[in-house]
């Protein structure tokens, strides 16, 4: 397990302190997560708020925005944490509390695709294919992996290399892929470390949690 758990206890007590609601979805809610799944989030407030919830955690290693769904933020920090972040104007009848860990039904949530627009710190295609890394890493060592084998050759496809990458050679598949995507688009240099730290990408850190 990396942090996820340090994380939803974070913005449990962020969204009682800040009075605002938040929603934790995805794996977690569902009781499903696996030791690298990431963390899916609905919170309301305005853009100071919204930063003071990102920030607050820690400092982004990567931060930038889904397109399909358009909107989503997507926020990594130096420990491995992955948010997927949906900013949302309000949450009308919430229930009891302002952190809700279970299924508060069918709700309406209207996205706010105004502030993720101001948040996100770049727009850029190489910035938004260097995610990709980190999203197949977290597929494929969550135990999905043909997803992670299919974001990887997604990589390939942008480089427009002759790699395929494959489940029998993925470890060193990503690793040239890495190597060949950062000489050619340099990486932010925190972002960078984090993926080479990763089992997967390191070819002795098998099995082991990142530091």
């Amino acid at each position: 397990m990396l942090n996820q758990e340090k994380y939803i206890r974070y913005i449990a007590e962020f969204a009682a302190e800040n009075k605002i609601h938040i929603r934790l979805g995805g794996s977690f809610q569902k009781g499903t997560a696996t030791p690298y799944s990431d963390v899916d989030i609905s919170a309301e407030g305005d853009e100071a708020q919204v930063k003071r919830l990102i920030y607050g955690y820690g400092q982004p290693v990567f931060l930038s925005h889904t397109t399909n769904p358009m909107g989503i933020l997507v926020v990594i920090y130096a420990d491995g944490v992955q948010v997927d972040l949906e900013v949302v104007r309000d949450f009308g009848a919430a229930g009891t509390g302002y952190f809700h860990s279970d299924d508060i039904g069918a709700v309406e949530l209207s996205r706010n695709e105004t502030i993720f627009r101001e948040l996100v710190l770049r727009d850029d295609e190489p910035y938004q294919v260097s995610r990709l890394f980190h999203r197949s890493l977290i597929k494929y060592l969550s135990g999905k992996e043909d997803v992670g084998v299919s974001i990887a050759n997604e990589i390939v496809d942008f480089l427009q290399t002759e790699e395929v990458i494959t489940k029998e050679n993925y470890r060193g598949g990503i690793r040239k892929l890495l190597d060949l995507f950062s000489a050619e688009y340099p990486m932010e240099k925190e972002y960078e470390q984090l993926l080479r730290k990763m089992p997967g990408v390191t070819p002795d850190s098998c099995g082991q949690n990142i530091e």
